[in-house]
């Protein structure tokens, strides 16, 4: 190391040019980064979808369920497969190992789903991948008028819709509220049945009275022109005026204006969209994985701008995702820089010369900027974890270059002769000591950069910017700080070193607790234990500190049989309650016209202080809506997949009977749980259907088959496109079907008429029975076996101590045989956190002791190092009991961090301790002449390490992440730090044989 040290003070001038490279690439870096909120992290879920109109649960899992399952069991890669069949689609979700590239993985099911022999009827299959943050909608914009809502339509479409799509990163634009003019023909059944007329001769006539076909060619004085048949429908009048004619009895001509209603409507293509109780039309952008989000949003707002919308329209942004981005980044990059500030000010006050202090923290920008230039050959983004690691970091940083500053400051203050090579030799003397405290914190992050799961990927950014800065910051404290040192300090007066009254405090504290060593030791650890027995187990666990939301949605599940009329009357009862109150600002309603739900989102202001008491009021006054079957108010936010505190279950086994009586015990054992609610299953309640049970008979007399009369009827049901009407310069699908209004009863739609092979009409209770029975909605498939999921809401803050209690009462239950369960969601990702981080930091403690004994060459002296640990917890646990913040996921990382940064005030006094001990003093005598000397940049380092993390810890902007961290490496550091000075040099004179008295000092 003494040669390195050399070698850069003879290349001087090149090393100080290092610095504003560095500064300049970090700069640019700093403005070209992406921002995001969440590191981009791969989450191994991907949903395929695949709709199939008019199936039934069982329908639909036995002819596309089931093939998909086979497929997919087969993937490479896959650890689970969910399929789920229910009315009119299929959805199978397939789990993934965490190492699996989820581009390579998508590749591999769109392949796997382009295998499969589909139903004609089933349509084209949709993809969904689980984003980080839950909704991959990062940008949603709505617009309504006083005028028809076909003008606002038209005005999107052809205005807005082109300027979008060209924008780059942009992979899909979904629109909502978009309607399409269709022509409907709604049969008349009692007119149908009196003039003996069946959909296909009604679908015949319409297809055969609009045509255009060629029919050949004819000469006509010398010249070819072809001959053309013209017949085609180019209004609702010609719709009507088209002729049926009966094939039995006596002839009958009708027009189909007599036998049906014929109407020019709107049709939606999606969903309804109401902003602010009007309809309107909103899109949402759903960008490319990895794509400048902030950017994308940004362009997407200029060209907003510059369109030329008509006044009277009203454009409102429903949800922007760049603002919550830009206040994370921003938030935590004002952290960043506040906490350079701080450690800036400690360092000045206690070294009180502004030469030294700025030697110390030249290791601030160079490590900073050089973390944004690794960031970006790196390829990760601004976020919350690569910000909040800069954050850590900056405290830390300085460390190295404090104590080099220190000692060379000290020498050059106590000595005559001042040259190059006192500098030298002042930074040689700690530079094995920084070495391996540097190493060491290193090596307490690199487990976590290898931590498995979702939780290691959203932590190995933070964990990885950590250890580039500390990294940049060794260099700079064995390379920068001597040469500017060489340069500011030689010149300096010399001075008298004397102690200053906390050394000599010190000095008589260290020698009396070396006099009373088993009572000092005795109370240190009755403070640890005490701390750890009394106070951590009313902390609590949690998964991730839940994030403060304005955006909230209120979910309507209306009734089996609903109405599209009724499930928006409903919509317009709880808009009518949100917009009454003065706090909220905007309302967006989307209503699912198939499945008659719907999402009712809405923006509390600012004005609102308890925000959650607000929302249970609202709660309440939402409750006087009783027509809903569910009605949830939830916040809208979440890490991971937009996940809420959710108790999840997975019950599955070989009998669904035995599955039904093992999920109702669960059910019924979870509800008991305090502080959980709403515990329901996936197993929905049956609901009424009618069968058509076909007799086959009957089918031969009448010559018919099974799927003629399913084809027909679900074609006479649900409608179906025949043809299209040529109006102006707009074509119109033209769907024909029943008047279903006018079925009202069993017996109606058994007279329902259809035509056989010889296109004669036939009654549908001349071939069948008809009856009503109650079904299921829904069946699930978890690799092929049934299953059932059990859900609870979890309402208390300490989701570790609910789910531990919920543990407790599944495990109490006598489950029927050939029955499994394992827990999924937040519980399951906070069990294997908690146990992935634990092994983390047994992995850290190993590592550190690995690294110390390589630095020392021997065992003993690590180890009494290794106890500064423990008494980090001290602080730790008193500091989240202080904030009243559980023990999560950022907390362990605090601990985890804390394993590195206590041993290095450890490490800086032992090292110490050894080199007098060589020079010839006794063991007790190098203890405190040691300490005395090292307890100034001891204090200096922890404390600045702790300041640098005092403004996230105050801050109420920086997010999830970075409160309890700081308050947990601020109350370890302090505790830790406090007793290293006492702790260490006690149990250091105990394990290391004495070779002479306490007498002798």
């Amino acid at each position: 190391m003494k040669r390195f040290i050399r070698f850069t003070m003879k290349n001087a001038l090149t090393m100080i040019l290092i610095i504003p490279l560095f500064i300049a690439g970090g700069i640019y870096s700093l403005k070209t980064l992406h921002m995001e909120k969440y590191p981009n992290v791969d989450i191994p879920y991907l949903t395929v979808i695949i709709p199939f109109q008019g199936a039934s649960p069982e329908q639909a899992m036995n002819d596309i369920g089931k093939q998909m399952e086979r497929a997919f069991l087969k993937l490479e890669g896959r650890k689970n497969v969910y399929t789920n069949g229910v009315t009119n689609a299929v959805y199978s979700t397939i789990e993934f190992d965490m190492t699996m590239d989820m581009k390579e993985a998508e590749r591999l099911v769109r392949r796997s789903v382009d295998s499969l022999q589909l139903p004609k009827l089933a349509g084209e299959p949709q993809y969904e991948l689980t984003r980080p943050g839950g909704n991959p909608m990062s940008f949603t914009m709505g617009i309504y008028g006083p005028e028809k809502i076909d003008e606002v339509q038209k005005f999107v479409k052809d205005t807005i819709l082109p300027r979008l799509t060209v924008i780059e990163g942009i992979s899909d634009l979904e629109w909502s509220g978009i309607t399409e003019r269709s022509v409907f023909i709604r049969l008349l059944p009692q007119k149908l049945i009196t003039n003996g007329f069946t959909f296909n001769d009604v679908r015949e006539a319409i297809v055969a009275s609009n045509l255009s076909v060629p029919t050949g060619d004819i000469t006509i004085s010398n010249e070819i022109l072809p001959v053309r048949i013209n017949s085609t429908l180019t209004s609702i009048e010609d719709i009507k005026n088209v002729k049926l004619f009966s094939k039995e009895g006596e002839y009958t001509a009708k027009t189909l204006g007599e036998v049906a209603e014929v109407t020019d409507e709107s049709k939606y293509t999606n969903n309804i969209t109401r902003i602010n109780g009007k309809e309107g039309v909103s899109f949402s952008i759903i960008p490319e994985g990895g794509a400048d989000v902030v950017g994308i949003i940004d362009q997407v707002k200029k060209e907003m701008d510059s369109l030329a919308i008509p006044e009277d329209y009203k454009v409102e942004i429903l949800h922007d995702q760049s603002i919550e981005i830009n206040q994370s980044v921003h938030s935590m990059l004002r952290e960043v820089f506040l906490g350079a500030f701080m450690t800036v000010l400690i360092t000045l006050l206690f070294l009180k010369n502004i030469r030294s202090t700025f030697i110390a923290v030249i290791s601030i920008p160079v490590s900073i900027f050089a973390s944004f230039l690794w960031l970006k050959a790196m390829g990760y983004t601004l976020n919350i974890m690569t910000l909040a690691g800069i954050a850590v970091a900056v405290g830390r940083v300085v460390d190295d270059s404090i104590v080099v500053i220190e000692n060379i400051f000290r020498r050059v203050r106590a000595s005559k002769e001042r040259d190059e090579e006192l500098i030298e030799q002042a930074t040689s003397e700690v530079a094995t000591a920084i070495t391996s405290s540097t190493i060491t914190t290193i090596a307490v992050f690199l487990p976590l950069a290898f931590v498995p799961g979702i939780v290691g990927g959203f932590f190995k950014p933070l964990a990885w910017t950590i250890v580039i800065s500390l990294l940049i910051s060794l260099m700079v404290a064995v390379t920068i700080v001597p040469i500017l040192s060489k340069v500011f300090l030689l010149k300096t007066t010399p001075k008298l070193s004397h102690e200053n009254v906390l050394q000599k405090w010190y000095r008589k504290s260290l020698t009396w607790t070396l006099h009373h060593r088993l009572i000092t030791l005795f109370a240190a650890l009755v403070i640890l234990i005490g701390t750890t027995v009394s106070i951590a187990p009313k902390l609590g666990t949690t998964f991730l500190p839940q994030e403060k939301v304005n955006n909230f949605k209120v979910e309507l599940t209306m009734e089996n049989g609903t109405s599209l009329e009724k499930a928006t009357d409903v919509a317009s009862k709880v808009e009518n309650i949100l917009l009454n109150q003065k706090e909220i600002n905007l309302i967006h309603t989307v209503i699912n016209p198939q499945s008659k739900n719907a999402t009712i989102s809405f923006v509390v202001n600012d004005s609102v202080k308890e925000l959650y008491e607000y929302v249970s009021n609202l709660q309440l006054q939402l409750t006087t809506i009783s027509e809903p079957k569910e009605m949830k108010v939830s916040g809208i936010g979440g890490i991971i997949g937009g996940a809420e505190n959710k108790y999840t279950l997975v019950v599955n086994g070989t009998n669904l009977e035995e599955i039904k009586r093992a999920s109702e015990q669960i059910t019924a054992a979870l509800k008991k749980v305090q502080g959980m609610e709403n515990v329901t299953t996936s197993l929905e309640a049956e609901v009424p259907e009618i069968i058509v049970d076909l007799d086959d008979t009957k089918l031969a007399e009448k010559r018919m088959m099974p799927a003629m009369v399913a084809q027909n009827l679900r074609a006479l049901i649900n409608g179906d496109v025949v043809t299209t009407l040529q109006a102006a310069d707009e074509i119109k699908e033209v769907n024909l079907g029943l008047k279903m209004d006018e079925m009202t009863s069993l017996k109606d739609l058994g007279k329902v008429q259809i035509s056989n092979v010889m296109g004669i009409p036939v009654k549908l209770n001349e071939i069948g029975e008809l009856k009503r029975v109650h079904n299921i909605t829904s069946i699930s498939h978890l690799n092929g076996e049934e299953y059932i999921m059990v859900y609870g809401t979890i309402t208390d803050e300490k989701i570790g101590d609910v789910t531990a209690q919920a543990d407790k009462m599944i495990n109490k239950l006598q489950l029927p045989e050939n029955i499994s369960y394992y827990k999924e969601g937040v519980s399951a990702s906070m069990d294997d956190g908690f146990r992935d981080l634990s092994i983390a930091i047994g992995i850290s403690i190993f590592l550190v002791y690995l690294v110390l004994v390589f630095t020392f060459k021997e065992g003993k002296a690590p180890f009494v190092i290794l106890f500064a640990i423990p008494f980090s917890v001290i602080g730790a646990v008193i500091g989240l009991y202080i904030v009243k913040e559980p023990i999560g996921m950022p907390a362990m990382i605090g601990l985890l961090m804390l394993n590195g940064i206590v041993v290095t005030n450890a490490i800086v006094l032992i090292d110490k301790v050894k080199q007098f001990e060589r020079s010839g003093m006794t063991k007790q005598s190098a203890l405190v002449e040691a300490g005395v000397i090292r307890i100034r940049p001891i204090l200096m380092t922890a404390i600045a390490t702790m300041g640098a993390l005092v403004p996230m810890a105050i801050s109420n902007e920086t997010g999830m992440v970075s409160k309890s961290l700081s308050v947990v490496v601020i109350g370890g550091l302090f505790t830790s730090t406090f007793l290293t000075l006492f702790i260490v040099p006690i149990l250091y004179s105990l394990f290391q044989k004495n070779k002479k008295s306490l007498s002798h000092i």
